[in-house]
């Protein structure tokens, strides 16, 4: 991770250029593998990722007679970051040559209020803490020329350790299962110990994993 530094973001008190950064590494990290989330139809709402480039060309980005729209708009983005990344989050950007290539966020939330936003409904046994806040950790991603370096994991454990300062026991993650399992999804089931703790219905492909916080740190920096 030569030249590669981390720096703790807040959308409220950093800058113009530093946002806007930041907002152009989301929308290039979910246009790219696993997730393929660049353009999408406004009528059918199907979707496509960069790797579709040439095949989008040939139909003149167009599907059911509708011009394609972005699939995160930069309009999105900016909301999202200003509603999840408040004063109570924790938030790592990985820094190189200026540039963000890389992110990480989560914040606290009640049980109760966590099913809400995810539109799913959790297993009986955490639902009988409904009303007691874990640790969601909402966004991580690095650019695709940069994976394999660790970055992911150097951001996510400052996260775990702002978790930890604040007192949370619970950490829970949404992710994709399929068509395509993404590295997330098998680093946290294969490597960090989370497990399923919902499923989508249909074929959406995204799970929900969750772990007890405790004993997390010594597996991601052993």
């Amino acid at each position: 991770m030569k030249n590669i530094s981390f720096i703790r973001y807040s959308p409220v008190s950093s800058t113009t250029l530093l946002t806007a950064q930041l907002v152009e590494c989301y929308r290039n990290v979910f246009a790219d593998s696993p997730w393929h989330e660049w353009l999408r139809c406004p009528k059918c709402q199907k979707y496509w990722g960069v790797k579709d480039k040439e095949l989008l060309k040939s139909v003149k980005y167009q599907h059911c007679d509708t011009p394609l729209v972005d699939f995160w708009s930069k309009e999105q983005v900016v909301s999202d970051i200003f509603h999840e990344i408040t004063a109570e989050a924790s938030c790592w950007l990985a820094i190189n040559s200026n540039s963000v290539i890389g992110f990480c966020w989560g914040y606290p939330i009640a049980i109760i209020d966590l099913e809400k936003k995810l539109d799913i409904s959790f297993d009986k046994e955490l639902m009988r803490d409904a009303d007691k806040k874990v640790a969601y950790q909402d966004e991580v991603g690095v650019l695709s020329n940069y994976r394999g370096n660790k970055i992911a994991k150097a951001m996510i454990v400052r996260r775990l350790d702002d978790f930890l300062i604040q007192g949370f026991q619970i950490g829970i993650v949404r992710t994709r299962l399929s068509p395509e399992p993404s590295q997330t999804f098998l680093w946290y089931t294969k490597v960090l110990g989370y497990r399923i703790i919902a499923n989508y219905p249909g074929e959406d492909g995204r799970v929900i994993l969750g772990r007890k916080l405790a004993g997390l740190k010594e597996l991601l920096i052993g």
